[in-house]
């Protein structure tokens, strides 16, 4: 990091039911209805990923249909992280009762707000469900409803839902739709090589058919059916059973393959230093980032690194290190950062660093590679072997990336250790100012300060392999140079020459997608925001 960013990457479920405040004119209004199909029917063709819209006519079946599928292909993706982008399992959040009760009668149809936190998918339950999906970023999600005969999820039109729309930076799609009591349904994950992930059971690419991940819920229903049981996300079936809130909504959040009791973890802080004496330390939830004011904190450092729980600073004029939970950072007191010695052997301070899922890496005035614990015990260790040498270093996921003094780009396999031996991305030369890797990506800033390009965290995609993302031509009005780029949960943020900070939804396709963060901080000296968490 060249007094820029670090490294990140993570998604929760919520299911609203809408009504209107008039809840007399709307029970009339639905009651005028012929049949479901109408509403139904057009909220299911703004498919935006192109798939055959779902059966109109799902809520009149019964529930005795056979067994259920994921509806994804057999295209192989790659691991990567939604907001792209990560590993991940879906955890819901479970039906929410509301302090206001509205009575329904006999309406027939109610509108759902259907949201899915996709942000805390586990690792375990990555590599036990397919994997393959995850090497991909995700790009998206939908709901998929049980349908017609055969009476799987979806029925015939399977192989796509109702696409729901993110909220925000947030890991949260959501969407209303009309809905009868007693509807089932589940949450699909989308990835950018087309593949669907229906978060039940009974498909191949899960290991236990007819255990679905969402199991035990208690926001689901044991379902017979096809000689089974089935464990099902429903609507409740009566209208008595259905509160709304004072907006008219039903609520029945969650969270990719968990309910109610079950949160994500604590969304990702974007933490940023400016320039100046005195108190400089910045923060910010990630999703906050471009609708809210970052809040000041006490602490002065001119590099910060956010990790999944601690966030790290350090004062390259006085080499003094320390580290702070990242719920404990503090607008009134500087105690909350526990100073370490920053020692590293004979090489002396670290003068650059990145904050990983368990570890800080740094590097020395000598382009020496150390490692410590991200908890902020022990001291600074070697890592790699003897001849390890970089200027700047980014901690991944499964890969640890760094540059040299030649502007060389290099990765080696996490963990280190005194054998770990590197391998060069020989494409790029001897241009690489800055590489800063999430989940899912790795992004370069070439030495132009005006080249940005991308590429597979694993180090996969061939020679070369890199997606060119701005160019000297293609820079958006008002980036007048990169200075550094952080990768979090849901975007890239680009700290341009000037201290203006940008922001790009991840994976971050091109000029068109990048903006200004309105209230960042003036003079940014540097910005990073945490790593993804997965327990």
């Amino acid at each position: 990091m060249l007094h820029g960013s670090r490294l990140i990457n993570t998604m929760g479920t919520r299911v609203r039911l809408t009504n209107t405040l008039d809840v007399r004119a709307r029970r009339e209004s639905v009651a005028r209805r012929p049949t479901r199909e109408s509403s139904t029917a057009r909220e299911m063709s703004a498919s935006s990923y192109g798939a055959a819209p779902v059966d109109a006519e799902r809520g009149a079946r019964d529930v005795d249909g056979s067994d259920e599928s994921d509806g994804s292909n057999t295209r192989r993706g790659t691991w990567r992280r939604a907001g792209a982008f990560v590993a991940f399992a879906v955890v819901v959040v479970g039906a929410v009762a509301s302090a206001r009760s509205w009575t329904l009668g006999r309406r027939r149809m109610v509108n759902a707000r259907f949201s899915v936190d996709i942000g805390c998918i586990t690792k375990d339950a990555i590599d036990a469900h397919w994997p393959e999906f995850f090497e991909s970023d995700v790009v998206g999600a939908e709901v998929l409803f049980r349908g017609t005969p055969p009476r799987e999820f979806g029925g015939s039109n399977r192989v796509g839902g109702v696409p729901l729309v993110q909220d925000g930076f947030s890991s949260i799609f959501t969407k209303v739709i009309p809905v009868k009591p007693g509807e089932e349904y589940g949450f699909v994950l989308v990835n950018a090589a087309g593949q669907r992930m229906f978060e039940f059971g009974h498909s191949r690419h899960f290991h236990h058919i007819h255990r679905p991940v969402l199991a035990e819920g208690t926001c689901v229903d044991k379902v017979r059916a096809g000689g089974g049981v089935y464990t099902h996300r429903r609507i409740p079936r009566r209208m008595s059973e259905i509160t709304l809130n004072a907006d008219g909504e039903y609520l029945a959040a969650g969270t990719w393959g968990s309910c109610v009791g079950t949160k994500c973890p604590v969304t990702v802080k974007l933490i940023a230093t400016v320039s100046g004496s005195g108190d400089n330390v910045y923060g910010i939830e990630e999703s906050k980032a471009l609708n809210e004011r970052w809040k000041l904190y006490k602490g002065h450092f001119t590099i910060v690194t956010a990790g999944v729980e601690n966030t790290w600073g350090l004062d390259t004029a006085t080499n003094q290190l320390a580290w702070t939970r990242n719920a404990d950072l503090n607008p009134y007191s500087a105690a909350n950062w526990n100073v370490v010695t920053n020692a590293a052997g004979s090489s002396g301070a670290v003068v650059d660093f990145d904050a990983g899922y368990d570890v800080v890496m740094g590097v020395t005035n000598d382009d020496k590679v150390w490692q410590r614990p991200s908890s902020g015990a022990n001291s600074w260790t070697p890592a790699g072997y003897s001849g390890s040498r970089l200027i700047q270093t980014t901690v991944g996921r499964t890969n640890l990336w760094g540059v040299n003094s030649a502007h060389r780009l290099y990765w080696s396999r996490l963990p280190m250790d005194a054998n770990s031996h590197w391998t060069q991305e020989t494409s790029l030369g001897t241009s690489v100012k800055q590489v800063e890797v999430g989940d899912a990506d790795a992004f370069v800033v070439l030495t132009d300060n005006k080249t940005l390009k991308r590429k597979r965290e694993d180090g996969g995609g061939g020679a070369g392999g890199f997606t060119t993302i701005l160019t000297p031509s293609t820079l958006p009005a008002g980036l007048v140079g990169i200075d550094s780029v952080a990768v979090g949960e849901t975007g890239l943020w680009i700290l341009a020459t000037d201290g203006k900070l940008f922001s790009c939804r991840l994976p971050c396709n091109g000029p068109a997608e990048i903006s200004l963060v309105p209230d960042a901080p003036a003079n940014i000296i540097s910005v990073d925001a945490g790593k993804v968490p997965h327990p």
